[in-house]
């Protein structure tokens, strides 16, 4: 808790805006281009392929994806 203090602090400083998601929301199992979820994804899988478009993802940037996408719509400023 104290780099997030450290964090808010110094985007306040800046002008800057810190948003947040919840810790459990499904990043990584999540397809981020049709939302399919992949319940049976585990942590040693590092790329997997959506049954249902057929994207192929690397875990952590789909994650990376997703956190963007949970964050900006908590704020209303996408819609999808």
């Amino acid at each position: 808790s104290s780099f997030v203090t450290k964090l808010e602090y110094k985007a306040q400083w800046f002008g800057k805006t810190i948003l947040r998601i919840g810790q459990f929301e499904p990043s990584s199992k999540l397809c981020n281009v049709c939302g399919y979820y992949n319940s049976d994804l585990t942590l040693k899988d590092r790329e997997w392929t959506c049954p249902e478009c057929k994207t192929p993802h690397d875990r952590d940037i789909n994650a990376a994806i997703n956190i963007k996408k949970f964050s900006l719509l908590d704020q209303n400023l996408i819609t999808i």
